[in-house]
């Protein structure tokens, strides 16, 4: 592993360990503050608008001002709002998770296509070892830490920790070395509806997407009604953590073997019966559903810049950035979506979820036609 990317799976480890100290509880904070859930609803929704903007800009920035740049700026937007918590002003609170959306959406694109242009071979296993493994692990420890600070009244403790975890990230970028630092000169001559399956992967991105964020939101309060508490909820996502270690490393390595299309159909239809045995199930089968549910659900994040590294040559930034875009502007009411199907029943949402997941599955191979089309969009 190079210089570069060392630097960013450090970043990335310090970020996510930081983040699982506080921000997996904002929630159950934002109802403390006496923010209904309904309102929590739209915040998600604001989130997703503000990331949306942040994909569609971060991308192009990155491919006309080079990926370091981008990538500070975005995660400088980032790391600032936590401190925001510390106020204790429902208002400002509700800012912070859709200023941080907005920063990490300009710098993902930067970020996703800059480990894949520094990796030779098995890229799609180095990939998710920076992106997901390697991150995943100290959150193990961090994440129930941060569930006993919040049900000791000290949560202001764990946001500022998390607050210095993220600044300490962001100096680590300043050492990248850009090895591209410009890439197009136009910031306008650019069509990304020429390269084939174009258009097919942000349909088949957007369901996935819009159910997502219809759905994941929902996880902590649908555990507090089944009766568990938030150390319960917090010693979940413990577990979590490491699976999603070992599950981003087998979904990094199931891409680069099957190819990103066939891992594609195979983790949707895995993801669509997990769902269904969460809605259903209690206990140990309850938690077993939850972490294959995350494991799986990782393959179409690490497919995706695969899919663009493959056929976009000077504009992957862009389109990256312009998928990301449109598939989280069309979820932007998806949260408050899933708050309607609420009144259906606690249940309802993932089954939604899983009915979603095998449409989907459905749609895939359409893209198969696309494979050995190569775009070149300049």
């Amino acid at each position: 592993m190079n210089k570069n990317l060392s630097l960013v799976t450090l970043s990335n480890v310090i970020m996510v360990s930081s983040n699982a100290l506080w921000i997996i509880y904002i929630q159950y904070f934002l109802l403390d503050l006496g923010i209904s859930k309904a309102q929590i609803g739209l915040i998600f929704s604001v989130s997703l608008m503000m990331r949306g903007f942040g994909n569609f800009v971060g991308g192009r920035m990155a491919d006309l001002l080079g990926y370091k740049n981008t990538l500070l700026i975005g995660y400088t937007i980032y790391s600032i709002p936590p401190l925001l918590i510390l106020l204790h002003d429902p208002f400002l609170t509700s800012l912070v998770y859709p200023l941080m959306s907005l920063g990490s959406g300009i710098g993902l694109p930067a970020k996703s296509l800059f480990i894949v242009e520094q990796t030779e071979k098995r890229k799609g296993l180095t990939y998710m070892i920076v992106q997901r493994a390697l991150p995943s692990i100290p959150p193990a420890l961090t994440a129930p830490i941060g569930a006993k600070f919040y049900e000791m009244g000290e949560y202001d403790t764990a946001v500022f920790m998390g607050f210095l975890g993220l600044l300490t990230s962001l100096f680590l970028l300043v050492s990248l070395t850009d090895t591209k630092k410009q890439r197009v000169q136009s910031p306008l001559n650019f069509n990304l509806l020429k390269v084939g399956g174009f258009t097919s992967l942000v349909f088949i991105y957007s369901l996935d997407t819009f159910s997502i964020e219809a759905v994941q939101w929902i996880v902590p309060l649908y555990l507090r009604e089944l009766g568990y508490s938030v150390l319960d909820y917090g010693f979940l996502i413990s577990a979590q953590t490491i699976i999603i270690a070992l599950g981003g490393t087998f979904a990094g390595a199931f891409v680069d073997k099957f190819g990103p299309i066939n891992a594609l159909n195979l983790s949707y239809l895995a993801v669509a019966l997990s769902l269904l045995t969460f809605s259903l199930g209690k206990g140990w089968l309850l938690a077993l559903a939850y972490l294959v549910w995350k494991v799986f659900g990782m393959v179409g994040f690490a497919a995706l810049p695969l899919l663009i590294d493959q056929h976009f040559k000077n504009t992957k930034a862009s389109a990256l950035g312009i998928i990301n875009a449109v598939t989280t502007l069309i979820s932007i009411p998806a949260p408050s979506f899933g708050g309607f199907l609420l009144s259906f029943g606690s249940r309802t949402p993932f089954i939604f979820k899983a009915i979603v997941n095998s449409i989907t599955c459905g749609i895939i191979p359409t893209l198969k036609r696309y494979q050995n089309l190569q775009g070149s969009v300049n």
